[in-house]
């Protein structure tokens, strides 16, 4: 007799997480996300193997809950949880992604020219669930992701672009930079999320002031309008962003009329880093993933905005995502949805559909009809 699925569900997240997942942090770890990632984009390939992967997923199929449904920027997701900017730069596993119980897949960073990105080693994993990265917005450009995003039109999976700018692209010749980004890839996108806040590229925090901000803005709302419309637009910001400056990101979305804020990007603290090693102090790079500090970071950020504007700016929370608890964490600071990265890695690729689960029970134990009613309740 054949063990229950749920059984051997059950005991494939046990051997992903005492077997796999120590193996793969022995491994260089930009290499085996590579891997990974070709080997969901090949099976996207084959229905049988996308079939295999939602199962893997969860034993039962697809989680599709009323009360998991939340609504970003008017755009609807079947649940809260998205994977964020920087696992899939290229555009290619989307519907894999959707096949492991996430709602929709934010692409990139992507920028106008194919960019290598930084030398390597350039990604390590410093302790389980826990990642330092400098890629520095290695993308195949925006041509190249445009033909990539085209074999998914017509799916209905909610598809976000993170928008950014080539390195050697001065700050004045960033307006034109993310407007190229958004021209090329308007047809494909569900929302668009401007990237200014990663630590890997020199000056780019800069352009989270408010002037040089509006500008980019203003620029990426132009070329939307000529390409046929208007699209939810984000800004992404740092974690380090002092209060008075989260401010200035806020007058500007308000301004504009923009979607919402994405809160946050990876650390770049010095004292974050020397808690995996004093070696990791001064490494270059962002820190995200599985680390307490982090998470409190990037929460108060959430919190703080949704206060500021009284929830009228939609937010979408990101940092050390990890299970149902830390995604409840998230919403109740103010977070319509989270996104999620670096859990891939460290929960295996059942993390998305665990935490959809989690958040249906969690609900169900305490008589809550729809998450939306979560939203913001512990910001004060």
């Amino acid at each position: 007799m054949h063990p229950p699925r749920r059984i051997l569900y059950s005991r494939g997240r046990s051997v992903y997480r005492r077997i796999i997942s120590p193996a793969l942090d022995r491994l260089d770890s930009e290499t085996w996300h590579h891997n990974v990632h070709r080997a969901l984009h090949l099976a996207e390939r084959w229905p049988l193997a996308l079939d295999l992967l939602e199962r893997l997923a969860s034993p039962s199929g697809r989680l599709r809950d009323p009360r998991l449904r939340v609504t970003v920027a008017g755009i609807e997701l079947d649940s809260p949880v998205m994977v964020g900017a920087g696992w899939d730069k290229s555009g290619e596993a989307v519907r894999a992604l959707y096949a492991l119980g996430f709602s929709g897949v934010e692409v990139g960073t992507v920028v106008e020219h194919p960019q290598p990105g930084n030398p390597r080693p350039r990604q390590f994993a410093v302790a389980p669930g826990v990642v330092i990265n400098r890629l520095g917005f290695n993308s195949p450009g925006a041509r190249a992701v445009a033909r990539n995003l085209e074999a998914y039109l017509g799916m209905g999976i909610p598809v976000g672009v993170s928008v950014g700018k080539n390195r050697d692209v001065p700050p004045e010749g960033a307006p034109e930079a993310h407007a190229a980004v958004v021209r090329a890839l308007h047809p494909y996108a569900s929302y668009f999320a401007i990237n200014v806040s990663s630590p890997n590229t020199p000056g780019l925090r800069e352009l989270q002031e408010r002037g040089p901000l509006t500008e980019i803005v203003l620029a990426v709302l132009e070329a939307m309008e000529a390409m046929g419309g208007r699209k939810p637009l984000f800004v992404k910001i740092a974690p380090e962003l002092s209060l008075g400056a989260t401010d200035d990101v806020i007058q500007v979305v308000t301004d504009h009329g923009l979607a919402g804020i994405i809160a946050t990007n990876t650390v770049a603290d010095p004292e974050i880093k020397a808690r995996y090693g004093d070696r990791w102090r001064d490494e270059p790079g962002g820190l995200s993933g599985d680390d307490p500090c982090f998470r409190r970071i990037a929460t108060e950020k959430v919190a703080y905005i949704h206060r500021a504007t009284s929830g009228a700016v939609d937010v979408i929370g990101v940092g050390g995502v990890k299970d149902a608890a830390t995604a409840l964490e998230k919403i109740a600071a103010g977070a319509r949805a989270v996104q999620l990265v670096t859990a891939l890695r460290g929960e295996g690729p059942a993390v998305a559909a665990k935490i959809n689960r989690g958040l249906v029970a969690w609900m169900e134990r305490r008589g809550v009809s729809s998450l939306q009613e979560v939203v913001g309740s512990a910001s004060g």
